[in-house]
C-alpha cells in the first residue's frame, strides 16, 4: 500500500474508535505521495486541531490540492517553500499553483482530529493527546518525516508522545532530536508574527550547526 492508502487505513480504524468522531473526523497526512517521496527532506508540519465551526468531516489533502487560503496555510507554505528550497527570498506575488506544489510537497496533521475553536483548549488537547497517542505515532511513522515543525505551543506535548525526548535552544526556540526526527518547537501558523522575521527565524534555525549536527 501507498502511504497515503496506509494513512487511510489508519484513519478509518481511528475514526471507529471514538463515537464522537463519527463524521466529524478530519483527515490529513501526505498532500501528495508522489511530490512528497521525491524531496531530498521529507517535511511533516503538526498543529492542534482544526478549526472550523462546522464541526464536519473533511480532508486537508484534498482541500490542499485545490485552493490555498488562509493565513494558516499561507505561512506553511512559506515556511515548507524555504526549508525546502534552502530559504531563497520570499516573493510576494506567489501564485495559487505555486502554493499548492509546495504543499503538495509535504505532510501536514493535526494532534486532535475533530474540529474546535479559535483557540484550541490545551488541556483537551492533552488529553487528546493522551487517549490517541499510538494512533498519533502510527500517523507520524507512515509519514516518516526528517524534520517535523509543531505549532502546538507547549514541550509537554512532544515529551507526553515521544518517551526521553530531551530539548534544547537554538535562537531561543526548543528543537530536538527523536530518532530519525528533527523536531523544532516553532510557533503556530496562525501566529501574527511577521513573515519575514518568522522566515529569517526559521532559517537560522535549520541552518544553525546545532541543528545541522543533531
Amino acid at each position: 500500500m501507498s502511504p497515503n492508502e496506509q494513512l487511510n487505513a489508519l484513519f478509518a480504524r481511528w475514526e471507529a474508535s471514538n463515537p464522537g468522531y463519527k463524521g466529524r473526523f478530519i483527515k490529513d497526512g501526505i498532500i501528495n505521495d508522489t511530490f512528497y517521496q521525491n524531496q531530498r527532506i521529507k517535511l511533516l508540519f503538526i498543529a492542534k486541531e482544526p478549526n472550523d465551526p462546522t464541526q464536519q468531516a473533511w480532508d486537508f489533502r484534498e482541500w490542499w490540492k485545490q485552493e490555498i487560503k488562509y493565513r494558516f496555510a499561507h505561512r506553511i507554505y512559506q515556511w515548507a517553500f524555504g526549508v525546502l528550497n534552502d530559504f531563497p527570498p520570499l516573493e510576494k506575488s506567489d501564485s495559487n499553483q505555486d502554493k499548492i506544489g509546495t504543499l503538495g510537497s509535504i505532510a501536514f496533521m493535526n494532534l486532535k482530529k475533530v474540529a474546535g475553536g479559535a483557540s484550541a483548549d490545551p488541556e483537551e488537547i492533552s488529553a487528546t493527546v493522551s487517549s490517541d497517542r499510538a494512533f498519533i505515532l502510527d500517523e507520524i511513522r507512515i509519514i516518516n518525516p526528517d524534520i517535523i515543525i509543531g505549532g502546538v505551543g507547549a514541550t509537554d506535548i512532544w515529551r507526553s508522545l515521544f518517551d526521553g525526548i530531551e530539548f534544547t535552544r537554538c535562537y531561543d526556540i526548543p528543537i530536538a532530536r527523536h530518532g530519525n526526527h528533527k523536531i523544532i518547537d516553532f510557533y503556530h501558523p496562525s501566529y501574527r508574527a511577521p513573515r519575514a522575521m518568522s522566515y529569517s527565524l526559521l532559517q537560522n534555525i535549520v541552518q544553525s550547526v546545532e541543528f545541522q549536527k543533531m
